[in-house]
């Protein structure tokens, strides 16, 4: 490890990372551009070569830190291919490039946010009671873009057990006047009966369609279909994971067991915590991205046939 990458910001940003005290799959991935950029001002490389190899040292630690999180993976291969890629040009030039390849993939990823935003308030009508689980900034920014076009409506959200990020979700829609009802997750399948859409976000679109977001997802889409309520994802084209394709499953991370027990409790009890679930194609109704909205099929087909993967950074 550089010393650069022992920089206090870097390892404060690598811990609430890994402590999901920065969550959102958007806000980890900026995150993780933002360590590159801090690594990238700091380094002490000698030459070209070798400050390539420091960056590429970082990013592989830093994708460690979620390995189910394909926007930070996707945003830290192509921050360091496209230095890489920069040839011909002294090391101080290539560290002020990576800085601004940095900024600007920060940048295209807020800029993708607010198009998500757009397509996606025009599903939201007058009277919907939307069910909502986890936190995720595509549906909260649609809300919040809804609700500013004068849509009345509310939202059910669930705790989302264990770290309970539902709060998160609750709290930034309450700050916008948006009615909420919040609930163990439990209760999902005895609310859904109220709901007229389910909007959840998402970590992972694979190569068949399928959706991978957090934990309990997949049983609200099974209830969804049950009450046939519409079940919407909202993400960015960047959560595509073309490896998916090649065979390769996208990885679940677990979770320690401390966030669901204490460390003394449950001696000798297997204690299972994964941070994601896979819900299958069949349940989604539609996924909101920042090119449109379309099934889960049709997003594949566009995306396989514009060899589009993990965000544009084509403006450096």
């Amino acid at each position: 490890m550089s010393a650069t990458a022992n920089d206090d910001r870097v390892r404060k940003i690598m811990r609430d990372i890994k402590a999901i005290k920065i969550q959102g799959a958007r806000k980890v991935a900026v995150a993780g551009a933002r360590i590159l950029m801090i690594v990238a001002q700091g380094s002490h490389a000698k030459s070209s070569r070798e400050f390539v190899s420091e960056l590429g040292m970082v990013s592989r630690e830093v994708v460690g830190l979620r390995p189910t999180e394909p926007a930070l993976r996707f945003g830290q291969e192509l921050i360091v291919s496209k230095v890489a890629s920069r040839k011909r040009v002294s090391v101080g030039e290539l560290r002020r490039y990576a800085v601004l390849v940095c900024r600007h993939y920060i940048y295209e990823t807020k800029k993708m946010l607010d198009k998500i935003a757009q397509y996606g308030a025009r599903l939201i009508s007058d009277g919907d009671v939307v069910m909502t689980h986890c936190h995720s900034h595509c549906v909260v920014e649609i809300l919040r873009f809804a609700k500013r076009q004068g849509k009345d409506f509310s939202v059910i959200v669930t705790e989302t057990r264990p770290l309970l990020q539902g709060k998160i979700t609750a709290r930034e829609l309450l700050a916008e006047k948006i009615p909420v009802v919040y609930c163990v997750d439990s209760a999902s399948a005895s609310l859904m009966k109220d709901a007229t859409k389910v909007l959840v976000g998402a970590d992972a679109v694979t190569a068949g369609g399928d959706v991978v977001n957090k934990i309990g997802t997949y049983q609200i889409a099974i209830e969804a279909r049950a009450y046939k309520v519409p079940f919407i994802v909202a993400c960015g084209t960047h959560k595509y994971d073309a490896k998916t394709a090649l065979g390769f499953p996208e990885p679940i991370e677990e979770r320690g067991r401390t966030e669901v027990s204490g460390a003394r409790e449950l001696t000798g009890a297997k204690v299972v915590n994964p941070a994601f679930d896979v819900t299958p194609k069949e349940y989604v109704y539609e996924i909101v991205t920042e090119i449109g909205v379309f099934s889960p099929e049709t997003l594949v087909g566009v995306l396989v046939s514009h060899g589009k993967n993990g965000g544009d950074l084509n403006g450096c």
